[in-house]
């Protein structure tokens, strides 16, 4: 800002004392490129926030910083077994970053970010940096990972939501009772070749499967939660009495409700225990980790994925309406409260207060 009259030192992640023999700018990418002696290679990304700044900036006590366009890179990993001598570097987080200037640190109230696409809905909230100067925030371009019923299997390949489609979009920054509004763009890697109609019919099956695995969720938790109604007063009851045995033949009809749709065998990561919920986040990994369009197979298998889930619903539905009935009405007789079954609408109000 002042011809170099000030200087102020560079700490985010750079060693404190290492000696540098070279920079660049990368004339494309905008990236700030440091050569060192004997530590390797340092990248700052995208220095147009930087160029961006004026005094008029500095003077202001909050200010966007525009950033360049970010990429949506092909996502992949790869498991090796190196050793000290080979070189290795770290991967560009699959993510577009938000910068913006503060004056002074903010101290009360919260600091938000929310992205709302060009129909004006929200696709993410996420935290705001606080501190006084300039902030980054990575956005992860994808919508929050699915819901995810526990089990003993790790949901290999589930890990991440749907990435939203390349454009424009809107951000808002809520800081106390004060609004600040930007924008951020994504366009896609350029090595990709898929055209839109591809990229069309893989984000409509990404979101079908992410909404099933919600379900999915809504159905085993609601299992769950009824059996562990039923557990609950049953343990209230004496050992001999007849209600009681009644409340846990109920009980383990629920626990294997449960069972049939996730895994449940102990101590091992990959027990190879694929129940429905292992093959539907298989097949959402596989779907939403592929850019191109989904394989005839895929849109099959979601077919029948999808019968099954519904018949797993209607099946728990119908024990409910057989059994909870009478034994609530035997329950009363004891002055024990009933057993009150999750709805759907009860479970989809919970998870908008979380």
């Amino acid at each position: 800002m002042d011809g170099g009259r000030q200087w102020g030192q560079f700490t985010a992640g750079m060693p404190s004392a290492v000696s540098v023999r070279d920079l660049a700018i990368h004339p494309r990418d905008h990236d700030l490129i440091v050569a060192t002696h004997g530590r390797g290679i340092y990248i700052l990304d995208d220095i147009t926030p930087l160029r961006k700044l004026t005094q008029q900036t500095l003077d202001s006590d909050v200010a966007f910083l525009e950033s360049r366009p970010w990429v949506m890179p092909f996502t992949g990993s790869e498991f090796g077994f190196g050793n000290d001598d080979e070189f290795e570097g770290q991967v560009p987080q699959e993510a577009a970053y938000i910068t913006y200037y503060l004056k002074k640190r903010h101290i009360v109230g919260d600091l938000k970010l929310e992205v709302y696409d060009q129909d004006g809905r929200l696709v993410n909230t996420i935290p705001g940096g606080k501190r006084r100067g300039i902030n980054r925030v990575a956005w992860p371009m994808r919508l929050p990972p699915p819901r995810f019923p526990p089990a003993t299997q790790l949901a290999f390949f589930a890990f991440a939501g749907p990435r939203v489609p390349a454009g424009t979009y809107n951000v808002k920054m809520i800081k106390g009772k004060d609004t600040f509004t930007s924008q951020v763009t994504l366009v896609h890697d350029p090595r990709s070749k898929y055209g839109p109609e591809e990229r069309a019919a893989q984000r409509e099956m990404t979101l079908k499967l992410y909404d099933m695995l919600g379900r999915l969720t809504m159905v085993v938790e609601s299992i769950t939660d009824t059996r562990d109604q039923a557990r609950a007063r049953a343990e209230k009851l004496p050992p001999g009495d007849g209600l009681r045995k009644r409340r846990e033949t109920f009980e383990k009809t629920m626990e294997d409700q449960r069972q049939a749709l996730v895994s449940t065998k102990e101590g091992e990561v990959v027990s190879g225990e694929d129940k429905l919920r292992e093959e539907l986040g298989m097949l959402y990994g596989l779907v939403n980790l592929y850019e191109g369009r989904p394989t005839e197979s895929q849109v099959t298998r979601m077919g029948v994925l999808a019968k099954d889930l519904e018949a797993a619903y209607a099946k728990y539905q119908a024990t409910v309406a057989k059994d909870v009935t009478p034994l609530n009405a035997q329950l009363g007789s004891k002055k024990l409260d009933p057993i009150t079954p999750l709805t759907e609408e009860a479970w989809k109000a919970k998870q908008e207060r979380k």
